[in-house]
């Protein structure tokens, strides 16, 4: 074995050791931070909307629908924000967690209450397939899916 190999081998599990030091300064959101990430996602979304509310207005409805595709990316960087949100990671503050979530919510069409309890049932059980119900990726069993007609097996 050469001497390049043996210090990367030797390196390896020192550096795994230090992981909670490299990351312990994102442990805790930063204001400024998420601030500016809320500014350059609604920002955007906001001037797309405008022109493709004007195009279409102006007869280019083509237009408006091409502006609608990285609008909808917009859009759902603004729910993945929400469920930042939702988890408490957003802001050190529940209540701004909870107040930013709800307005992101009336935007995305996600009522911010209701889908932070199911997806929170959803962390609660999720792989537990005793506990099936709100917020799972509908899973079966072998037995359960052998159990099943032809056409429940194809859906």
């Amino acid at each position: 074995m050469n001497n390049a190999s043996s210090a990367i081998r030797h390196a390896m599990p020192v550096a795994s050791r230090n992981w909670t030091k490299i990351l312990a300064r994102y442990r805790e959101p930063s204001h400024a931070r998420s601030i500016v990430e809320i500014a350059v996602t609604l920002g955007p979304l906001v001037a797309l909307w405008f022109i493709a509310w004007l195009a279409y207005y102006f007869g280019y409805w083509w237009l408006s629908l091409l502006i609608a595709v990285p609008a909808a990316g917009f859009l759902v960087r603004l729910f993945m924000i929400q469920h930042d949100c939702s988890h408490g990671a957003f802001f050190r503050h529940r209540l701004a967690n909870d107040g930013v979530g709800r307005v992101l919510g009336v935007l995305t069409l996600t009522p911010y209450d209701f889908w932070r309890r199911a997806h929170a049932a959803h962390h609660a059980t999720s792989g537990n397939l005793d506990q099936r119900g709100m917020g799972d990726i509908h899973t079966l069993t072998v037995r359960e899916y052998l159990e099943r007609s032809r056409w429940g097996r194809v859906r």
